[in-house]
């Protein structure tokens, strides 16, 4: 069943909205994002189009969707995204207080995300309304090394962390590698900020640095957002890793939902399919994912993946 959505002209929701952005290849991934959120919200929408065709656009917009042209600052590497407009999706995140002007809150969700709880909708912009940044950390639910390291010798090892390797890349100064180079990533998959909030200048400062250096457009984003809180302090507050969930998986198989590893197994509110490129790419893709109860299904992670699954047990 349906959650009860709220009202479209509501108080609290008439200046908020719900972004991403896609370029042709990832049009129907966005078309299950938007589905997803409909199951919950009338919050208005909107897409940026970085190399939709004409068919996609006229889809969105019938749907009142709103399309969005993206922000490409100067400094940004020009021959870059010319190659790959997609990478203007990572650059615009941190110009979306300048390219939204009608809304006071701005909740960001990438394309190959989808909700399945719309509760999580809802913490994440009540958790940015005093105008921190809402994110979450990957300290979560993982079964992996919390910080990547090399050993070279018995006591003495090399920090590989995603912060620290592109800071590097950066050629940004051992000082600054040193503390942001242990800190959890703070994934930018999913955020929530109000236009008004300190951080969008901070953000835009880090990027003017960051991106003319060869090879930072697609990873930007997300340094430039670990420096503006590491560094300089911008306040922000944390979610658990159900809002922005990238694993391990596991399904409640009394509901047909993806479920948080952590007992007691609550619903993943919104899921995010990073590193996932066979499921992205087609339904037919799936994955052994273990159950809640102990056994195993096949399964493919998308929306429709979920939905189809929904429907086999319906029909069984």
């Amino acid at each position: 069943m349906m959650a009860a959505m709220t009202p479209p002209d509501s108080p609290d929701t008439a200046r908020r909205i719900i972004v991403t952005g896609c370029d042709h290849a990832y049009f129907e991934l966005v078309t299950e994002l938007i589905a997803s959120v409909r199951d919950h919200t009338d919050t208005p929408m909107g897409v940026i189009d970085c190399g939709m065709d004409r068919e996609q656009l006229a889809w969105l917009e019938a749907r009142g969707i709103r399309v969005i042209t993206p922000h490409i600052p100067d400094y940004a590497p020009a021959r870059a995204v010319k190659r790959r407009p997609s990478l203007a999706i990572n650059i615009c995140k941190l110009w979306l207080d300048r390219m939204l002007p009608d809304f006071d809150l701005i909740l960001w969700i990438d394309a190959d995300a989808w909700v399945q709880d719309g509760q999580a909708i809802e913490r994440m912009f009540a958790a940015a309304q005093g105008g921190t940044l809402a994110i979450v950390p990957e300290i979560g639910a993982k079964i992996a090394n919390l910080l990547g390291v090399r050993w070279i010798c018995p006591g003495w090892m090399q920090i590989r962390s995603f912060l620290y390797k592109n800071a590097s890349r950066a050629r940004l100064p051992f000082g600054i590698r040193k503390r942001i180079g242990a800190k959890p990533l703070l994934n930018a998959g999913v955020f929530c900020l109000r236009r008004d909030a300190t951080i969008w200048p901070v953000l835009r400062r880090w990027q003017a640095l960051i991106l003319p250096r060869r090879g930072m457009a697609f990873t930007q984003d997300q340094l430039c957002i670990a420096l503006a809180v590491y560094i300089d302090g911008q306040p922000v507050t944390f979610l658990d890793n159900s809002h922005n969930y990238i694993g391990p998986w596991l399904l409640d198989s009394t509901t047909g939902q993806l479920a948080n590893l952590f007992f007691p197994h609550a619903p993943v509110g919104i899921v995010h399919m990073a590193s996932q490129t066979a499921m992205r790419t087609a339904l037919e893709n799936t994955m052994p994912v273990p159950t809640v109860t102990g056994g195993e299904v096949s399964l493919n992670l998308r929306y429709s993946g979920l939905r189809r699954l929904s429907a086999s047990r319906g029909a069984a």
